[in-house]
């Protein structure tokens, strides 16, 4: 019985994490990804190149209406975003990390999450935030994977190191097959300072160390490569010969490519006939050649990040079957400008009908489906103009905790009148006035959180950066380490009684936490 859950040629328009969990295990071949890469960017489509008709907005507009969504908080209780040509690659702890994404990592992935916390100490929360979203939905598409299929990632030098150790740490590092330069000979992006850039980076990794179909790594024969059969056998096919064997034409594919490619331009120039106006949408030229190598017609190919539609293009001119999914709307109205794209001769039927299955038919019909519409609750329906969905209420995405870092930080520094807790050191005039803010303090935990502590605020300390520095990730308690502290004579007041009492103020800071969650759950209030 085929695995494969979803509907071939389907489009899905939901957040991916919510998409990948509801395939079955083991149901796809391949994974073709051009992920957001954290260049704390905003991303603009060019509408200039595809210009958006009233009848394409009209269609969004009926779509979202149809899914119960007409605003932003509908939008986000349904985890998408609303229709845009661009995307944003900003990242925050606190708004894009669920906490249970955390704890999941902590518990199962040890190495994961401890990857992550040395991104955010050397680079801080925005990648950390990035690499805790990527990891949770890699973490997916490893289990959703064939044991003979594979990943193929596209990123660039902005986070690449990460992500590549976020790979080894969820599909081992003895499976990753090649690491690809992707070289764009015309053009290239400069810096400010320094060489200009002119390659990306694609990590190729198995699910498994079966190492599936990779038996297309050839292009065309060239001319001065068919001279060389010049031998002809009883048959009349053309053969050369080498000690202890032949070699025939008609069974050679050519020569291995390397693993450095240069033949395949990106996007850059204006003029290219798929490009749909996304500054950082991939050739499907690029897509086919990752297909081929690694694939058999009919097979299942998943893009899961596909707003510009370049792997459900090159799998659909490859004869193989495909779904995709995307957070934003607009990714169906680029879909269907792809699939109609004269010069990309595919001429594909897009149904706006959201029925929730494929429709019948002779011929190949690409299909959207929304955010309620996942594979595991697809019912066939024979009612045209389904009744609008109703939205369930979201899972609340907690944020690291319930009060925001900043803001927990000069609440704790209140305590103290400014003053760290674990040493007393204070930022202070020439006069000796302290100076009341945040600058040069750090929030750390009193109970460590490798020791069971929590990330709220009746477990968190104002230090200095030298002693959080020092302090590191030990299972230090911090009153155990005010006594190294004092110990070398490193103390800003005079005794260790001169410091915060920890056990006679935390009373007062759980009542501010209280509060907070009260805001946060009004339910908790009856």
């Amino acid at each position: 019985m085929d695995p494969f859950n979803a509907v071939n040629r389907g489009v899905y328009i939901a957040d991916n994490l919510n998409f990948l969990s509801e395939l079955n295990d083991e149901c796809i071949d391949l994974i073709c990804i051009d992920p957001p890469f954290n260049k704390n960017e905003t991303f603009v489509g060019n509408n200039k190149k595809r210009p958006l008709t009233q009848t394409d907005l009209d269609n969004e507009s009926r779509l979202l209406e149809h899914w119960g969504i007409r605003n932003e908080s509908d939008a986000s209780k349904a985890e998408i975003v609303l229709p845009s040509g661009g995307y944003t690659d900003i990242w925050s702890w606190e708004k894009d990390v669920h906490e249970e994404w955390v704890d999941e990592l902590e518990t199962n992935y040890t190495g994961i999450s401890r990857v992550i916390e040395a991104a955010r100490f050397v680079h801080g929360e925005a990648i950390a935030a990035y690499l805790c979203y990527m990891a949770v939905r890699l973490i997916q598409m490893h289990r959703v994977l064939k044991p003979t299929g594979s990943l193929w990632l596209h990123c660039d030098r902005t986070a690449n190191s990460y992500i590549r150790q976020l790979l080894d740490g969820i599909f081992g590092k003895d499976n990753l097959r090649n690491e690809i330069v992707w070289c764009y000979p015309p053009g290239g992006r400069g810096p400010k300072f320094g060489y200009h850039q002119k390659h990306d980076t694609i990590y190729y990794y198995g699910r498994t160390t079966q190492h599936g179909k990779f038996h297309r790594p050839y292009r065309e024969l060239t001319t001065r490569q068919k001279s060389k059969f010049t031998e002809i056998d009883e048959d009349g096919r053309h053969f050369k010969a080498y000690p202890g064997g032949r070699s025939y034409l008609d069974e050679s594919n050519g020569s291995p490519v390397p693993d450095w490619w240069t033949d395949i331009h990106s996007l850059g120039q204006t003029q290219s006939k798929e490009a749909t106006g996304y500054p950082t949408q991939k050739p499907w030229l690029l897509a086919k050649r990752i297909i081929e190598s690694v694939t058999d017609p009919d097979d299942v190919v998943l893009d899961c990040f596909a707003g510009c539609a370049y792997t459900a293009v090159a799998a659909e001119k490859t004869g193989r079957r495909w779904v995709a999914c995307d957070i934003n709307p607009r990714a169906w109205t680029v879909f269907k400008h792809q699939f109609n794209n004269p010069k990309l001769d595919l001429n594909l039927r897009c149904n706006d009908d959201t029925t929730g299955q494929q429709v019948i038919g002779s011929e190949p019909v690409v299909t959207i489906h929304g955010p309620r519409e996942l594979p595991k609750g697809q019912e066939t329906t024979s009612d045209s103009s389904p009744p609008a969905l109703q939205l369930p209420e979201r899972k609340f995405k907690v944020p690291k905790s319930a009060i925001p870092e900043r803001e927990m930080l000069k609440t704790l520094l209140e305590f103290s009148d400014y003053k760290a807790w674990c040493c007393g050191f204070a930022n202070r005039m020439p006069s000796g006035k302290i100076i009341r803010t945040t600058d040069n303090f750090q929030l750390d935990h009193i109970d460590p959180k490798s020791n069971q502590g929590s990330n709220d605020i009746p477990n968190r300390a104002p230090m200095c950066q030298a002693h959080n520095n020092r302090k590191g990730s030990r299972r230090i308690h911090l009153n155990d380490f005010r006594k190294e502290i004092a110990e070398a004579g490193e103390l800003k007041v005079e005794t260790m009684g001169d410091l915060v009492q920890l056990h006679e103020i935390r009373r007062d800071i759980e009542v501010i936490h209280a509060r907070a969650l009260k805001d946060m759950y009004p339910l908790l209030t009856t």
